[in-house]
């Protein structure tokens, strides 16, 4: 070893060592106005080419090491957050940035502003996801876990951190409330319930129209008719990808309330009003449970569950036959749809 690196190179591996995803060790030196960079796929051998990189290498001068002194420190959290979001921004949703920008403002940025990446410790993550917990708010403390997960593996994948503080945090435990179908006793009551309401006609009319549809809030100012089906724009497309209509049939439970409604009013219909009113109608439940009403119903009308799944915009199962080469004809659909009819 060249006597000018002596006495500043420990013995053994004298420097970070980690391994890529695709197995390749890589070792670095960023000191003493040094930058440099090994990788071998063997361990062994990467020793000995990082010395051979030293060796070749040279300490600067003490007038070109001012012009190479190191940065202050690491970037602050709240900038490589925001680093983070800008370039997720494109490839997501604008609702699902909107989303972590809420939880950055209100969870991560109270936490950890002002504070270096390389500065946070796991017992302090584990500190803000504890107190959510404790606060009876599980799913909020899923976020955080989720969403500080992917920064600090955003901040290791540029080169920011040797290790994110999160790979040995268990995530917390936290179990999604899916929701029920409404009994037909409860759909018998709300239906009651929305014709002697005070909401506005279209409100009304846009409440039966989901229940008797099974789509989504989001979709509902897509949807038009389009002979015998209600046609809408499947709104969990992820971003990039086509555009893509799914067909409904017009079923018997629907075509009765039909002639009353005017589709281009309930485009119109702010969905957040429809989840409120659902609310003051009926407090035990919430809007999406109509759409696993419609679901339910229709299969216990013997709709076969692939022909179900195709309404509601799901994958049938996880085959190939079902998912790619399955093309359910429409006056197939059509035959089905007829079959969901029923008394409350």
């Amino acid at each position: 070893m060249p006597k000018e690196f002596q006495n500043l190179i420990t013995i053994e591996l004298p420097v970070p060592v980690r391994q890529k995803s695709n197995g390749v060790f890589e070792a670095r030196l960023r000191k003493f106005g040094l930058n440099l960079a090994v990788s071998s796929k063997d361990y062994e051998k990467l020793k000995p080419k990082f010395l051979a990189a030293l060796a070749s290498s040279k300490l600067p001068t003490q007038g070109e090491a001012a012009e190479l002194a190191e940065p202050a420190g690491a970037p602050l959290f709240e900038t490589v957050a925001l680093r983070w979001f800008e370039l997720k921004r494109p490839t997501v949703k604008q609702g699902t940035i909107t989303f972590y920008e809420s939880l950055f403002r209100a969870s991560l940025l109270p936490a950890f502003a002002g504070r270096s990446i390389d500065g946070i410790r796991q017992s302090d993550i584990q500190s803000v996801i504890n107190d959510y917990i404790e606060a009876g708010k599980p799913r909020t403390a899923t976020k955080v876990f989720q969403t500080m997960k992917a920064i600090f593996d955003f901040a290791v994948g540029d080169d920011l951190l040797e290790k994110s503080p999160m790979r040995l945090l268990k995530p917390p435990k936290y179990e999604e409330k899916n929701g029920c179908a409404l009994t037909r006793a409860e759909e018998r009551e709300l239906i009651e319930l929305i014709t002697a309401s005070e909401c506005a006609p279209e409100v009304k009319n846009a409440l039966v129209f989901l229940l008797y549809t099974g789509i989504r809030r989001s979709e509902l100012a897509s949807a038009c008719i389009e002979g015998e089906f209600v046609s809408v724009v499947c709104s969990k497309m992820r971003k990039g990808y086509q555009e893509r209509r799914r067909l409904i049939p017009i079923t018997p439970m629907l075509a009765r309330w039909l002639p009353a409604m005017n589709l281009d009013t309930l485009r119109t219909v702010n969905p957040d009003v429809l989840t409120q009113a659902m609310k003051r109608l009926m407090p035990n439940h919430h809007l999406h449970e109509l759409r696993h009403t419609f679901i339910t119903r229709a299969q216990e009308c013997s709709v076969p569950r692939e022909v179900v799944s195709v309404w509601a915009g799901h994958a049938a199962d996880g085959t190939q036959t079902s998912n790619v080469y399955t093309h359910f004809g429409t006056e197939f659909m059509l035959k089905e749809g007829r079959k969901v009819i029923y008394n409350l």
